[in-house]
């Protein structure tokens, strides 16, 4: 019951024993508890030093119990005391290696990962890792053999996981099956025609991708630590990230892409990159110019475009425009 609070075996039945029936001496004590005197000794000592006892003076030497509401109270609050220390000497040691980073050999900044079990393992060591965000891209072949991310399912509402998953991925059913699981556990996700490369990015701290983009590439992978090559993977995923369309899940639970826009919208758009002002394309398509101003901010915030140049751009990537 007290372990967890610090305290060893024969020191929470030397503690309990004291609480339920009173003070006593060590001999007492030992008697109570079954245990040995020098070990119910040495765990009198151990509650001596951990605040949860006192002793009164000689003759009688009794062992006199702490009331558990202060007691546990005050090793709970030095246990927090010295878990702060550890946190801030663990950032100072961060800091030294960030500081080394530009002199570290490169054996020590890329990690050549092999086996299927090992890929598995350091797929898990980078999501272990990440402290605010994972960003995924997601790919065939799979370097797991189940589907749902166990990993995920467990930090999902701790940290934010960004996944951009390609078309053929989604066309699997045991990947879309898992992927309504990760978008209802709070996966924020987007659709893409292709991603150049299967990875995973814990933060700016590690990144995990393939060696090869073949059926064995759960067998050869490599982890990534803070480089440029980092900074280039994470500059990957936010470029992918942009121009990949938004999933949600349907009414039925199932995950669907969102932002599709309608046959008018198509050929509204159509041509206006032919050319044509608000006011003429609005006149071939039956509408006001207001309402041509208000489809096309509509377009650019469904298409995440600052302007309607990048719009263009965005849309021929969508298909939204008939190919030339």
């Amino acid at each position: 019951m007290l372990e967890p609070a610090g305290l060893t075996t024969a020191e929470e039945s030397a503690y309990l024993g004291l609480l339920r029936q009173g003070s006593a001496t060590v001999d007492q004590l030992a008697r109570r508890t079954g245990r040995p005197t020098t070990q119910i000794s040495r765990a009198v000592a151990g509650l001596h030093r951990k605040g949860m006892v006192h002793r009164t003076p000689p003759p009688h030497g009794l062992v006199v119990p702490v009331p558990p509401d202060e007691a546990i109270e005050q090793l709970i609050q030095r246990q927090h005391a010295e878990l702060d220390r550890v946190r801030e000497a663990a950032h100072a040691l961060a800091a030294q290696t960030r500081d080394r980073t530009a002199g570290r050999r490169t054996g020590e900044l890329i990690e050549i990962v092999q086996g299927q079990a090992s890929v598995q393992r350091a797929f898990d060591r980078v999501q272990r890792v990440a402290k605010a965000t994972m960003r995924m891209l997601v790919a065939p072949p799979y370097a797991a053999a189940e589907q749902v991310n166990r990993v995920q399912m467990e930090r999902g509402r701790e940290i934010t996981y960004r996944v951009v998953y390609t078309i053929d991925a989604l066309a699997d059913p045991a990947t879309l099956a898992a992927a309504g699981e990760h978008v209802r556990n709070g996966e924020i996700a987007r659709l893409a025609p292709s991603v150049p490369t299967k990875l995973a990015v814990a933060d700016r701290t590690l990144a995990l991708l393939p060696l090869v983009l073949t059926d064995a590439a759960q067998d050869a992978a490599v982890l990534v630590h803070p480089c440029a090559l980092l900074d280039a993977l994470v500059a990957l995923f936010e470029g992918v990230w942009s121009t990949a369309s938004p999933l949600g899940l349907s009414g039925a639970g199932e995950v669907t892409a969102r932002g599709e826009i309608s046959h008018e919208d198509r050929k509204l758009l159509s041509l206006l990159v032919a050319g044509m002002t608000d006011e003429t394309a609005g006149a071939r398509l039956g509408m006001s110019r207001r309402t041509v101003v208000r489809r096309m901010q509509h377009l650019m915030e469904t298409a995440g475009a600052q302007s309607r140049l990048q719009l263009g751009w965005r849309a021929r990537e969508r298909g939204w425009l008939p190919e030339a």
